[in-house]
C-alpha cells in the first residue's frame, strides 16, 4: 500500500475532525496568518461542515490581528506576531469572535524569507483556546513555502483532533 501524500493526510484529518466535532456536538473557528485561510478551507471541503465550522479570519498584518482578534499591542511589540504569546491571543480572540467551542490559530514564517535567527523561516506557533484555555506549539516545517503552510495545516488539523479526543 502507497503511503499517503500530505494533501490525502490533510483531507483525511479534516474529514476526521468534522466527523467527530459533528458527533459531540463542538463548533470550530480559525485565525490563520501565514496559512492565509488555509486551514478553514480544508475543513470546509468536507460535507457537513457546516455544522461545525463557526467561521475564520486571515489576519496577515498586525493591524487587523489587534482589531479583529484583540491581540495586544503590548504582546505585538514585546513579543512580535510570530511568537507562542501571539498564536494563543489569536486563538482566544477567534473563538470569542465567531462564538465557537474551540479555536485555532497559524502565525509563522512561511519562506523563503523573513525569520529570525531563533524563529527562522518554516517556523510556525499553532494556538487552540477552548473553554478550558489557550496552549501553543511551536513547530519547525522544511520545504517549499506551499510545503510549510501545508504540513502546518495538517498539524493544525491533528491538534484539533486530539483537543477533541480530551472533550
Amino acid at each position: 500500500m502507497d503511503a499517503m501524500t500530505l494533501e490525502e493526510r490533510i483531507e483525511c484529518a479534516a474529514r476526521e475532525l468534522v466527523d467527530r466535532a459533528r458527533g459531540i456536538g463542538l463548533t470550530l473557528a480559525t485565525a490563520e496568518s501565514c496559512t492565509a485561510g488555509l486551514v478553514a478551507a480544508r475543513i470546509a471541503d468536507i460535507p457537513g461542515a457546516s455544522d461545525v465550522l463557526r467561521g475564520g479570519a486571515v489576519t496577515y498584518c498586525d493591524a487587523v490581528k489587534r482589531r479583529v482578534l484583540g491581540v495586544s499591542e503590548d504582546t505585538l511589540r514585546l513579543h512580535s506576531a510570530v511568537s507562542d504569546p501571539c498564536a494563543r491571543e489569536m486563538a482566544v480572540g477567534a473563538r470569542g469572535l465567531f462564538e465557537a467551542d474551540m479555536a485555532v490559530s497559524l502565525t509563522g514564517y512561511a519562506g523563503p524569507g523573513g525569520g529570525t535567527l531563533d524563529d527562522p523561516a518554516g517556523t510556525v506557533y499553532i494556538g487552540l483556546a477552548d473553554g478550558r484555555g489557550a496552549t501553543c506549539a511551536r513547530c519547525s516545517f522544511e520545504g517549499s513555502r506551499n510545503d510549510v503552510r501545508a504540513h502546518a495545516a495538517l498539524c493544525a488539523l491533528q491538534m484539533l483532533l486530539k483537543r477533541c479526543d480530551d472533550m
